[in-house]
């Protein structure tokens, strides 16, 4: 047994050695999670508005068109959870907060967590890139190198010169351009009957999870004298003409039930037919041009 474990030693002590410099150089690779918890440690104290959620806020809302000054700490499949940890944690450094801005999408009263999607390994950014203590500091959501398919692009890109990191500087999305929107998927619809697939969600079961966490982020909002607005992004036709009645129904329900509960605006841009085709880079997200546009208008809704 002695001799077996010297063996496994042997093979297994060389990779540990060459993991832990790998490991490290991954983590110098740019990344929204990282730059928004930097960002915020300089600048949390001027903020007036931040902005949470998933990829509709996070590509669809630039920040810098905002009176005021905001930043965004959305993130693409950001959950509830993820949510209210990073509310709690910077509100109480943000002394001039004054309004948040929170998504309510097609799948948002529905979802199971991140934690249980297909991109799960997105846990691991909350947890090495900004502080998170929702998950273990011995659990592989606190290591890189624990998910080889992004541990692997990340390699790539220490090797491949890339001037933009996939954000700016306040926190936007910025690779949803028009200039590179997939037009064949656009015109057969095919993009759209995908993200519809992925969003309708069969079993209901964590409605009323779900329904308690945005309690809690309302009655922490309330109790720190911050406005919570919610928003619903704009979408195309192929998109919000075809979406499950049902569960679009269950939506609105919910939605104007926790509107009227905690008197929070609710403002629903799904169907507005101020947005044209050039405005989205696919059926639910806005592009760069759509995003400039969306944010004026929720702005001057807002501050009305």
């Amino acid at each position: 047994m002695k001799k077996f474990l010297k063996y496994c030693l042997f093979f297994v002590l060389p990779l540990l050695i060459a993991a832990i410099p790998l490991e490290y150089m991954i983590r110098q690779v740019p990344n929204p999670y990282k730059y928004k918890y930097e960002w915020m440690q300089k600048n949390a104290d001027d903020v007036e508005i931040l902005v949470f959620g998933s990829s509709h806020t996070f590509y669809g809302i630039r920040p810098e068109f905002f009176e005021g000054k905001a930043f965004s700490l959305a993130n693409v499949s950001q959950g509830l959870r993820q949510d209210l940890f990073l509310l709690k944690y910077w509100a109480g450094r943000c002394r001039n907060l004054k309004t948040v801005v929170f998504p309510i999408s097609f799948f948002s009263w529905f979802s199971h967590g991140l934690e249980t999607s297909d991109e799960s390994y997105r846990c691991r950014y909350y947890k090495i890139y900004m502080d998170c203590d929702l998950y273990s500091d011995l659990s592989l959501y606190n290591l890189e190198l624990s998910d080889y398919r992004t541990a692997k692009g990340k390699i790539t890109k220490l090797f491949t010169p890339d001037t933009n990191p996939g954000y700016n500087e306040y926190g936007w999305g910025n690779t949803y351009k028009l200039s590179e929107k997939k037009m064949d998927e656009w015109n057969d619809g095919s993009e759209a009957e995908a993200a519809i697939r992925r969003h309708t969600i069969e079993n209901w079961d964590n409605i009323d999870h779900n329904y308690a966490m945005m309690k809690e982020f309302a009655d922490f909002c309330k109790s720190h004298n911050i406005q919570m607005v919610l928003v619903t992004t704009p979408c195309w036709s192929s998109y919000y003409h075809n979406l499950d009645s049902r569960q679009l129904a269950k939506m609105y329900e919910l939605t104007y039930k926790f509107q009227q509960e905690y008197g929070i605006p609710y403002y629903d841009y799904m169907k507005d037919p101020r947005f044209e085709a050039d405005d989205f880079y696919d059926s639910n997200h806005l592009t760069d041009k759509g995003a400039i546009k969306f944010t004026k208008i929720l702005n001057k809704d807002i501050c009305q």
